[in-house]
């Protein structure tokens, strides 16, 4: 009576039969070399750029955002106070921020958008208003928000 059992002589063999299954299905489910993500490399912001780079900022109390205006002016950096987000804001943001946020965060990045899309109104050339580089927010350069939020929102080229 023949069977079409497998014969296995020994644990190795097991073993060995076990990890080419896992890889076949690894493989078959597209796991079998995994992509992590790796932060971009950060080009540094350099003296040189203080006079073509502007730092946005919001979200503090208008004397913190006076002085931080000021510290920054006086050590020769171009810089502006985004205006008080308001519910039109809060809006933008749920419509091209995450899902989840918290609403605090609705509110800086729907004023963030309103803002890059208000300078293009005024005539601004996209490639002035931001780019692929860091530099136009340095609060949020680290993870790119500013760039990401200005192509989606349709402020900058993509």
């Amino acid at each position: 009576m023949a069977t079409n059992l497998v014969q296995i002589e020994n644990d190795s063999e097991i073993k060995q039969r076990l990890a080419a299954e896992r890889a076949r299905l690894r493989k078959i489910a597209g796991l079998d070399q995994p992509t992590h993500f790796h932060r971009p490399v950060e080009r540094a912001f350099t003296a040189e750029e203080r006079g073509q780079v502007t730092i946005l900022f919001g979200g503090f109390t208008w004397k913190h955002e006076d002085l931080i205006r000021a510290v920054f002016q006086g050590c020769g950096y171009r810089c502006e106070k985004l205006p008080v987000p308001n519910v039109a804001a809060f809006q933008t943001g749920k419509e091209f921020g995450n899902n989840g946020q918290c609403n605090p965060t609705y509110f800086t990045v729907g004023n963030l958008v309103q803002y890059l899309q208000f300078l293009e109104k005024e005539g601004i050339p996209r490639n002035e208003v931001t780019s692929s580089r860091p530099g136009i927010c340095m609060n949020w350069r680290s993870s790119g928000v500013a760039t990401l939020l200005a192509i989606v929102s349709g402020v900058a080229p993509g």
